[in-house]
């Protein structure tokens, strides 16, 4: 495969459900699993298929993306032909932001125009999943397909309104696209399909003309019976995030065996921006079960099935079960945490309580002292 033949094109702000977690990033650079971003699943997967030029719509909150991405060293995307480019969140015929994916391709026309690439692959940044996108692009030229879209067999998400239910032919084409907001087992499409350029250019040049606002739904699906559509099964771990719940669910099945080496695959590996930092260190008292632990944390008290990411520090006495601790989060010695996502810089202070529960989680906002 010409490494120009396949480009991408990813949504940093697709579906920004997690409230709180996006109220300062957009949804491509919330942390993930102690050490990753949720950008860094995309990217990876990206060039892992040899794409060397990926195109980022922006629309709010994109500094930390940028600041992580920089110029995509990390994933060898520092390039002088190819690379990274941030495209502007502003609509191509004016400063007007763009309001829905048909005006955020519209607005991306240039860079989609200049990439070199013969096929397009639209990656909605809140999926996790490590997908075999070279497979997908061989089985998408191989059948002829206007469209291939990534799917897999499970649970739809709750409130999933923009998630595409597939239905299929007996020769695998996809003959019915529906949406629901019903959480049930179907072929859900999970925010990933390849389409050829020129294609993509005609069908978003038509849907701008006509005011259209949803690729999914009022393009796609509206041409099932005249676009030869394909889906392609993923068939491994997948997480799609649409809500905090969603987000720490996703978050604590990185604690079983088999969800860490689905997702880490060591001939698909995932990338990520390298900080460094000396090792974690355990106190003499400190207790650690069933944990994903990023470096520079300092232990000193109990931390059970729960994620703890860069530079953490757990206090004498104190009791962590349960929880997500973002990044420089402070737990002060003797206090309790239990089912608690806490952001950045948080602060929890010495003999503090909070406890939460799977369905009721506590969040504690960036900077935020307790």
């Amino acid at each position: 495969m010409r490494t120009s033949s396949l480009a991408g094109l990813i949504f940093a702000n697709s579906d920004d459900k997690l409230k709180k977690l996006t109220a300062n990033r957009s949804m491509a650079s919330v942390p993930f699993g102690a050490r990753y971003r949720i950008v860094d699943f995309a990217l990876s997967n990206l060039v892992n298929t040899g794409v060397t030029s990926v195109g980022i719509i922006t629309r709010e909150n994109y500094r930390s993306l940028m600041d992580h991405v920089g110029n995509g060293i990390s994933w060898d995307l520092d390039r002088k032909n190819g690379g990274v480019y941030f495209i502007p969140p502003y609509y191509k015929r004016g400063v007007k932001r763009f309001v829905g994916t048909v005006s955020a391709i519209a607005g991306s026309t240039d860079y989609i125009e200049k990439c070199g690439a013969d096929y397009i692959v639209l990656y909605d940044s809140h999926v996790i999943a490590n997908i075999d996108l070279a497979a997908a692009f061989k089985q998408h030229k191989e059948t002829g397909a206007d469209v291939t879209v990534v799917y897999h067999n499970g649970i739809l998400p709750e409130k999933s309104t923009e998630k595409m239910i597939l239905g299929f032919d007996s020769e695998s084409r996809v003959n019915d696209i529906s949406f629901s907001e019903e959480s049930k087992e179907v072929s859900f499409g999970i925010g990933v399909s390849i389409i050829g350029k020129d294609l993509l250019l005609k069908l978003i040049s038509e849907a701008d003309e006509e005011g259209l606002t949803s690729f999914a739904r009022e393009v796609i699906a509206e041409k099932v019976n005249t676009l030869k559509i394909h889906g392609f099964e993923h068939k491994e771990y997948v997480a799609v995030m649409d809500n905090t719940a969603t987000y720490y669910e996703a978050s604590m099945a990185l604690l079983e065996t088999e969800v860490r080496k689905q997702l880490f695959n060591k001939k698909r590996p995932i990338f990520t921006k390298v900080r460094d930092g000396m090792p974690t260190r355990y106190g003499v008292s400190a207790k650690v079960q069933n944990c994903l632990i990023g470096d520079d944390c300092v232990i000193e008290g109990t931390v059970k099935n729960s994620i703890l990411f860069r530079g953490v520090k757990v206090g004498k006495d104190a009791v962590v079960e349960n929880c997500i601790l973002i990044q420089e989060t402070t737990v002060g010695e003797g206090a309790t945490l239990c089912n608690v996502i806490a952001d950045k810089n948080a602060s929890v202070d010495k003999g503090v309580v909070l406890k939460g529960t799977e369905e009721r989680l506590c969040f504690i906002d960036k900077k935020q002292i307790l």
